[in-house]
């Protein structure tokens, strides 16, 4: 019986999809469910999902007619899951052919107060080369507690745990994928509130980085939460530590492993990032932050520039 469905959400992917889904296609363990949910690509990714599809009874393929923000996608394929197991996998990652076996292996060993697990992680770049190999073998994410679990996770900021292999019984006990920026940080926060995370040995998970990703598009990615959105007046990083301390509200936790959770979150999160609060303020009343700084550098140039045509003029008339 198949156990383990992977979801693959999607908005004009044709660069890196394609080894996304081989890369799935290639498990070791064959028994598994790939679900894709295409989000009004505009590109060639329609194509590439239909020809697959239609050479692979594994795939099932999925799609919106407008795009709907990359939360909606995220969202939708949890709530297409019909397995024990889910997986979520950006369209633009790898996962070795190890990955669906050895997590699910150490799933199995570590116990029913385990919620998930996930293979240590590297990343790569726009070509597929290895550049680093993540420092998670010590993150923590087991500890007996979850105020002790959450601590570590927000301490270490590490998000690649979220595309690791989840009980679905542990994520319907947590409320889904928010529209928050920090989404990714609230969910594993609500997970490791549900149980704890086993850490599979190798290094199967291979996450890229590159120039068009949304982590490195700064005000865009307001736009590919909720498109149409003005990021500016969003309060994105507010409403990420608001939401996190609404989702340890929501946890089954007892009152007092409540308030020692919530307690982790200022020193461990909030305080360190009072700054992108700051920000926050600043962009919803019309202030740039680094307005004086950039007119200062400006005027600076400006008068450099002035002097070298000044002494240019000079020279010529001499």
């Amino acid at each position: 019986m198949t156990r383990l469905t992977f979801g693959i959400p999607v908005y004009n992917g044709e660069r890196y999809f394609p080894a996304a889904l081989a890369s799935l296609q290639e498990q070791e363990l064959a028994d598994i469910r790939i679900v894709v949910s295409d989000n009004g690509s505009t590109d060639a990714t329609e194509e590439l999902c239909r020809a697959a599809a239609a050479l692979d009874d594994r795939i099932e393929y999925h799609r919106s007619d407008e795009n709907r923000g990359g939360i909606w996608n995220y969202q939708h394929l949890y709530d297409l899951c019909e397995t024990e197991l889910f997986s979520w996998m950006a369209a633009d990652d790898i996962k070795l052919p190890s990955f669906a076996g050895q997590t699910i292996e150490v799933l199995d060993e570590a116990g029913p107060d385990t919620a998930f697990s996930c293979p240590r992680t590297s990343i790569i770049n726009g070509d597929g080369v290895i550049y680093e190999h993540l420092n998670d073998d010590r993150m923590g994410l087991d500890a007996e507690t979850a105020h002790e679990r959450v601590h570590n996770l927000l301490r270490a900021q590490a998000s690649q745990p979220m595309y690791g292999t989840i009980k679905m019984d542990a994520l319907r006990k947590t409320r889904g994928v928010r529209s928050t920026l920090g989404a990714d940080m609230t969910l594993l926060v609500e997970l490791l509130c549900v149980g704890k995370m086993a850490l599979a040995p190798d290094q199967s998970l291979l996450q890229r980085r590159h120039d068009s990703q949304v982590s490195v598009q700064g005000a865009a990615a307001s736009w590919w939460f909720a498109p149409g959105s003005r990021g500016g007046r969003s309060f994105e990083e507010t409403q990420t530590n608001i939401e996190l301390y609404r989702g340890v509200a929501h946890s089954d936790l007892t009152g007092v492993e409540k308030l020692r959770t919530w307690g982790t979150l200022g020193p461990s999160w909030v305080f360190p990032r009072w700054r992108a609060v700051a920000r926050d303020v600043a962009n919803a009343v019309g202030v740039n932050p680094g307005t004086g700084r950039l007119k200062a550098q400006r005027t600076a140039q400006a008068a450099a520039a002035a002097a070298v045509q000044q002494s240019a003029t000079d020279n010529a008339s001499e």
